[in-house]
């Protein structure tokens, strides 16, 4: 009988390596379309299936076998899908007796697929990398920590010590108004508190610290006199007994000038390294205001009361070396190195014991605290007079206009 005449289709079965972009008739559709005919849909079934014959034997690389053993089928480029049910055994349940891999597949085709996958391999390198994560704890919060910024002032926690820095934006030359010694007491108080061995203060740019802000402070003297005169003593006697009552060591890198407040509050520091640039003023009298910072007890101390009355009374200039050999400034250092001779100390004192650089402080200090804070008392208390006369009002305007017309 001639198959071809008598019009009947002989069926093929469709390779599964081949994809849906050749035939996008999917085998409900086929079947549909054999119903349409009349034909069934294994009238002529294949003997052997072309992905279940028999494999011909294999000759090895580069021979060939006899003439009558048929050709190796090629190798498909693409993998066949494995089954669902060769997934199942490996693959992670959902709960609802469904694979994880499947219920993806399932839902959202291949690229659900592959989240799924990237999730479990993602998951599994997290927690491989736990561990170190977990050692990596205390640093990363101490890095968090370091990132807390202020206005006026940057603070970095590093290993073992707090670094303030001056970095003043509502004023000039790191001068110092309520705002800024706000910040720097807020700073204090932090380091105090946490396991910092020591605070490292220091400035940004070339200038340590020119004192207080007189052009804040004018702005609302000639409002109220008596009342803003009280606000910015109290201000700076706050700012003095921070420094007083601080227990742990406090270190000092004057990187530039250093006037009035910015020398004044030095004494009340443990170790102070000074740039070979840097020159330190108190022109008190110049200011139109007597002297803050424990100064009038400290300089004498520190310095004989010839040197100290040379400074607190006629402004007298001292340069780094000068204020090295009077005892004011611990050690002064070249300006090319002068950061990395600070750190190398720095990092020296951190590796002692915190307890036992408190205990030290405490016998050094604690002798002299109680006249300390005596002094910034009446320090302040002459202040508030001075600054609520006329008189202490003209002198911080004839300093100012002085300033301008050098500038």
């Amino acid at each position: 009988m001639d198959l071809a005449r008598s019009g009947i289709k002989i069926l093929v079965p469709k390779s599964p390596m081949n994809s849906r972009a050749d035939s996008e008739e999917s085998p409900s559709e086929a079947a549909h379309s054999l119903e349409q005919t009349g034909q069934e849909p294994d009238a002529v079934p294949p003997r052997w299936p072309f992905w279940r014959s028999p494999r011909p034997p294999c000759w090895g690389p580069g021979r060939r076998g006899p003439a009558w053993a048929p050709a190796r089928a090629p190798r498909p480029s693409c993998p066949l899908r494995p089954s669902p049910s060769r997934l199942r055994p490996c693959a992670r349940s959902t709960g609802k007796g469904r694979p994880t891999f499947m219920a993806a597949l399932a839902a959202n085709g291949t690229a659900s697929l592959q989240s799924a996958v990237t999730g479990v391999v993602g998951k599994r390198r997290l927690e491989e990398r736990s561990s170190a994560f977990d050692k990596r704890l205390r640093f990363s919060v101490r890095q968090t920590e370091s990132a807390y910024r202020y206005r006026d002032i940057v603070v970095k926690k590093q290993d073992g010590f707090t670094h303030i820095l001056l970095s003043t934006k509502t004023s000039e030359n790191n001068s110092l108004n309520p705002d800024v010694m706000k910040e720097v007491q807020s700073a204090m108080t932090t380091a105090a508190a946490d396991d910092s061995k020591l605070v490292l203060l220091s400035a940004v740019g070339s200038v340590f610290c020119f004192g207080l802000d007189f052009i804040y402070f004018i702005r609302r003297l000639t409002d109220d006199r008596k009342k803003e005169s009280t606000k910015m003593a109290e201000s700076i006697r706050t700012f003095v007994n921070t420094f007083i009552q601080f227990k742990k060591p406090i270190i000092v890198a004057v990187n530039g000038p250093a006037v009035g407040l910015g020398a004044s509050i030095l004494p009340l520091c443990d170790v102070i390294w000074a740039n070979e640039k840097a020159w330190f003023q108190t022109p008190y009298a110049t200011f139109g205001q007597t002297p803050d910072a424990c100064s009038s007890l400290t300089f004498p101390r520190i310095m004989g009361v010839a040197s100290a009355n040379e400074m607190l009374l006629s402004g007298r200039k001292l340069t780094a070396q000068e204020a090295c050999s009077k005892g004011l400034v611990s050690q002064v250092f070249w300006p090319g190195t002068f950061t990395q001779e600070v750190m190398v100390r720095i990092r020296e004192l951190v590796s002692c014991n915190s307890v036992v650089l408190r205990e030290s402080k405490a016998l050094v200090r604690n002798t002299n605290r109680a006249a300390l804070e005596q002094a910034n008392e009446r320090e302040c208390e002459a202040l508030k007079r001075v600054w609520g006369s006329p008189q202490g009002l003209d002198s911080i305007l004839k300093y100012l206009h002085k300033k301008i017309d050098e500038f």
